[in-house]
């Protein structure tokens, strides 16, 4: 899937002889702190909302300001994952999307993107998360699949989270089942440390029940 596939046509874009006035008068009514600049079919910049309330002379044409260096944008055959990542690198609630000869193809709002993500990465579906703790030195996706597959379990997502500061990895594994106790036993075999569960909550409040009443009667 391309990102110019989830272009928002309803998003506005402004143009240099706009005023500040009316480009905050459009941000308002659309809700966006964002709107792009667009000359003819270049693109030439986003406009900040924030920029446009501190500038002296909101009144004269967007062509006269000195804030038009802000250009974050994507490109169109590129995957809609590159365009949440500059969303988040750059704070933005759209998108500026173009081809390789710079024309303006649109904008894709922050809320297509979290459509996106919720459509097409399984999060949209019933099942159970498991949150693992490694050091990055000991992850192995195969072998972590391998112990789902094991356990006729179906892997719908799996997210790796680093922390600055910290030696260890956060690996969040979305599974197609919310049983998923005897998965949790499986990577506890493994010496996987299971940081975090959320699924058949009963089902593995029991089974780590029995589980320290196994440990106390080894340790008596």
């Amino acid at each position: 899937m391309f990102i110019q596939q989830l272009i928002s046509p309803e998003i506005p874009v402004l143009h240099p002889e706009d005023s500040g006035d009316k480009a905050l008068q459009l941000m308002q009514e659309f809700h966006l702190p964002h709107l792009s600049l667009v000359e003819g079919e270049e693109y030439k910049a986003l406009i900040k909302e924030d920029d446009l309330l501190n500038w002296e002379t909101p009144e004269a044409p967007l062509s006269s300001a000195d804030f038009l260096n802000f250009r974050p944008v994507v490109y169109g055959n590129q995957h809609p994952y590159e365009a949440v990542r500059r969303a988040v690198q750059q704070h933005i609630a759209i998108v500026p999307v173009i081809n390789e000869q710079n024309k303006y193809l649109g904008a894709v709002s922050g809320h297509e993107l979290l459509e996106f993500l919720g459509n097409n990465s399984g999060l949209d579906q019933s099942g159970g998360i498991i949150v693992l703790e490694m050091k990055p030195v000991n992850y192995s996706l195969s072998e972590i699949a391998r112990i789902c597959e094991n356990n006729d379990t179906i892997l719908l997502n799996v997210q790796v989270f680093t922390y600055p500061g910290s030696e260890l990895m956060e690996v969040v594994l979305k599974t197609n089942t919310k049983e998923i106790q005897s998965l949790i036993a499986s990577f506890d075999r493994y010496e996987y440390t299971v940081k975090e569960v959320f699924g058949d909550m009963p089902a593995i409040e029991s089974m780590l029940d029995r589980y320290q009443s196994l440990m106390h009667y080894i340790n008596m």
